[in-house]
């Protein structure tokens, strides 16, 4: 519990350092916000990737006259329900109707105070942890709490390919793509030979969104299944398989440090292309590390630059709001991408200019289009540009740079 005053003065302070800020690199997401209406928007993502910085630039650009209240300042520990009504009381006397809140979600009882004040007609934007933001997802465990209805819930991924580009004013190119592919797509991690600071985030969010978060008490083996996962980027795993491999004795600890992977933001796991849940199920799941420089850096061992590169253009499809699946028939296509609209494209990515490799991701690509009776198939490359057609089918191989650039 916090005094009233000392409420006041810490939330003054803030709003003066925040003005005082700079105002942050531009971000994609700034022009795809909804329009604030009866509903809280919600912003999460890995940390690191930037959520405080965008919404201290909502606050310059958009809202410069909103409330703004920092809970994740140490100044506001111990910060409770009971405390919200007076930060409520502070609110109204403000005359305020923008709220705007850096990890709100760090507050007991936060839900309830922003519906109230949504009820009231007020409009807010929080920021909140990714383990927060999965329960208010349309597929999430929590999907069918009412509380949802007063949600909107919005990913922030870590920088994509073209504010790449703009952060480090480089120009698109074969050797941008290798540059962004082993230096990472974190705001502030991007300078060259920045190992030990990838590490060091890595730790933070293992320790904080994973062990705690997470409320695991074995923080060992949580931590080799989760350097297990950032190392295998871009191959097979399932929680069978991995409890031999590592000698944990309970398959369940296996698929629950999975799953605390995955919410605090480290990896994706992708299933296999089906309609029958069962096959999905018994199939072994593709993992992707969120960030291929921050996977190199804490791995044992060297990743394969095919990987590297497959797990790159997984995040950006992922980034882009594709929903997707893999095959394995006929050598298997990487990635079957579906985006909001029902269309499906047949993906591969092929790092080696070895004709064999590029034969077998023709006959698998190939494959998938007749599955998914798509006409259309890509296959990402380092620099090749071409088309073909095969029973029917166009096959387009399109270098990293312009894929990364178009779609």
């Amino acid at each position: 519990m916090i005094p009233k005053n000392s409420i006041e003065q810490i939330v003054i302070k803030q709003i003066k350092a925040l003005s005082e800020q700079s105002i942050g690199q531009a971000r994609d997401i700034e022009n795809r916000l909804p329009y604030l209406t009866d509903r809280v928007l919600l912003i999460g993502g890995t940390r690191g990737s930037g959520s405080t910085t965008l919404l201290g630039r909502l606050f310059h650009n958009d809202y410069p006259e909103a409330w703004f209240t920092d809970f994740d300042d140490p100044r506001m520990a111990g910060f409770d329900s009971l405390d919200f009504q007076k930060l409520d009381r502070l609110i109204e006397d403000s005359g305020k109707g923008t709220l705007l809140f850096n990890r709100i979600d760090l507050a007991e009882g936060w839900t309830d105070f922003c519906i109230q004040k949504i009820e009231q007609g007020v409009k807010i934007i929080s920021t909140v942890s990714l383990d927060t933001l999965y329960d208010f997802l349309p597929d999430s465990r929590n999907s069918q709490d009412k509380k949802q209805r007063f949600f909107t819930p919005m990913r922030l991924y870590p920088l994509s390919y073209g504010e790449y580009l703009q952060y480090t004013r480089k120009s698109g190119s074969e050797q941008t793509i290798n540059e962004y592919m082993l230096r990472g797509t974190f705001p502030g991690m991007l300078r060259p030979e920045n190992t030990e600071a990838l590490r060091q985030l890595y730790t933070e969010i293992v320790n904080r969104d994973a062990i705690i978060a997470g409320g695991i008490r074995d923080h060992n083996t949580l931590q080799r299944v989760l350097l297990h996962l950032m190392t295998h980027t871009g191959e097979s795993v399932t929680a069978n398989k991995l409890r031999d491999q590592l000698r944990i004795k309970a398959v369940s600890t296996v698929a629950e440090h999975m799953s605390c992977a995955e919410r605090a933001g480290l990896v994706h796991f992708v299933s296999i292309l089906s309609d029958n849940p069962a096959r999905q199920a018994v199939n072994p799941r593709k993992v992707y590390a969120t960030d291929t420089a921050m996977a190199q850096a804490v791995s044992w061992k060297e990743i394969d630059k095919p990987k590297l590169f497959e797990t790159l253009v997984f995040n950006h499809l992922k980034r882009s709001g594709y929903t997707i699946h893999y095959t394995n028939e006929l050598g298997g296509c990487d990635f079957i991408a579906t985006d909001s609209d029902g269309t499906t494209l047949c993906i591969q990515s092929c790092y080696d200019d070895d004709p064999d490799c590029m034969q077998t991701k023709i006959e698998g690509l190939t494959h998938a289009l007749a599955t998914t009776q798509s006409r259309r198939g890509i296959i990402v490359t380092r620099d090749l540009s071409d088309q073909i057609e095969v029973d029917g089918h166009t096959i387009e191989s399109i270098d990293a740079d312009s894929f990364m650039s178009d779609f």
